[in-house]
């Protein structure tokens, strides 16, 4: 196809995968290669002449990395997204307090710590979208990695329960040992095109898609077989605040 359009095969790849806005012209180029009806040709034209809708993940603040934007952007777009924190709290399900504690534990300078934690909580706006499905995956050395003060962390433990409680959010804890448990990763699904499977670095992150997700399809089937329940998730982490209120 990229030979046929005489394109660069990463630009057609890029454009497939939704990471770069196709115009009009080439609209037509491709209508015509693939000789889509002229209704049909008509109709995807005008839909590429359509001002794109912009969300602030286009234009990231300063310090706010681009490959945040893109996940962030990516995240918008995904209709089932699955979580696998092995140690520590999953960033769309933490509180202020813990997120402020973890970018700082993690060397996130103090001019980039407010842009940054602007953008966590715009990210976290994504769950009030009621047609998406999020699932949380939980290990449970993230439920003993305080980080932030226990005031702070009994905040984030009980910001856990209620999360677990919301509409289209699953929050499931593993307790089992797993060999892939060293490593987190974050998987996305969408309506048309394949998944996206997020891996975050120290200083940096990859995305990979199509059939590089593979294995992450694998390894969620594993965790939902190896996962508690939502009600005994929920369960154990009510226990845990009793535990931490009673030994005040």
């Amino acid at each position: 196809m990229a030979g046929a359009i005489q394109w660069n095969v990463s630009t057609l790849s890029r454009l497939e995968r939704g990471q770069r806005h196709i115009s009009p012209e080439a609209v037509m180029g491709l209508a015509v290669v693939y000789r889509l009806p002229l209704e049909r040709r008509d109709e995807l034209v005008a839909r590429a002449k359509e001002p794109a809708t912009l969300g602030w993940w286009d234009r990231p603040p300063a310090g706010v990395p681009g490959d945040l934007g893109a996940l962030a952007s990516y995240e918008y777009e995904a209709i089932r997204m699955t979580d696998w924190s092995p140690g520590v709290i999953p960033g769309l399900l933490q509180t202020p307090a813990y997120t402020e504690a973890v970018m700082r534990d993690s060397g996130i300078s103090e001019y980039d710590l407010h842009p940054r934690l602007r953008a966590r909580r715009q990210r976290q706006e994504l769950l009030d979208r009621r047609e998406v499905d999020y699932t949380a995956f939980i290990g449970t050395a993230a439920l003993r990695n305080q980080l932030c003060s226990a005031k702070d962390f009994l905040v984030q433990l009980r910001h856990l329960v209620t999360m677990a409680n919301r509409e289209g959010v699953d929050v499931r804890l593993v307790e089992s040992p797993t060999w892939f448990a060293i490593g987190g990763w974050y998987l996305m699904d969408f309506d048309r095109v394949g998944p996206v499977a997020h891996l975050e670095h120290l200083g940096s992150s990859t995305f990979l898609f199509d059939e590089e997700t593979k294995p992450y399809i694998a390894a969620r089937q594993k965790l939902s077989g190896l996962a508690l329940s939502v009600r005994a998730t929920q369960d154990r982490v009510e226990a845990i605040i009793e535990q931490r209120i009673v030994g005040k």
